[in-house]
């Protein structure tokens, strides 16, 4: 039996299909899954994404088209994942980004330590 996936797990799969196409239907998406999800739990998510206005959509025909305005993630739902997953603390957000990635190159290093060093010194002139 398959592992079923967590609500939020599915949302950030139905995302990342979305963004990195024009615009797609509930039947791309779940295609895209590989079949993995029932059509009609791809499209209530998808009608929920409408809902959070992670995604937008507009009728074609017999069916709806959906479309994400931005490419990168909306500020709300990195927000809503940092509350949920990792209690609201940046740290332990990054923290397990970069735990969890092995294969962080010197250059993705070397512009951590930039970010934070810009952290920092913005940190420093708000005091």
């Amino acid at each position: 039996m398959a592992k079923k996936r967590v609500f939020g797990e599915l949302e950030l799969a139905i995302l990342r299909i979305v963004r990195s196409r024009n615009r797609v239907t509930v039947r791309e998406v779940q295609e895209a899954l590989e079949g993995k999800d029932h059509y009609t739990t791809v499209m209530t998510v998808m009608n929920r994404l409408v809902i959070k206005k992670e995604l937008q959509r507009e009728r074609v025909g017999r069916h709806y088209e959906y479309w994400a305005e931005s490419s990168l993630p909306s500020l709300s739902l990195l927000e809503r994942l940092k509350q949920r997953i990792f209690g609201g603390r940046s740290v332990a957000m990054i923290s397990h980004l970069i735990e969890t990635n092995e294969r962080l190159s010197q250059e993705d290093l070397e512009e951590l330590e930039r970010l934070i060093e810009r952290a920092k010194t913005r940190e420093k002139t708000h005091d």
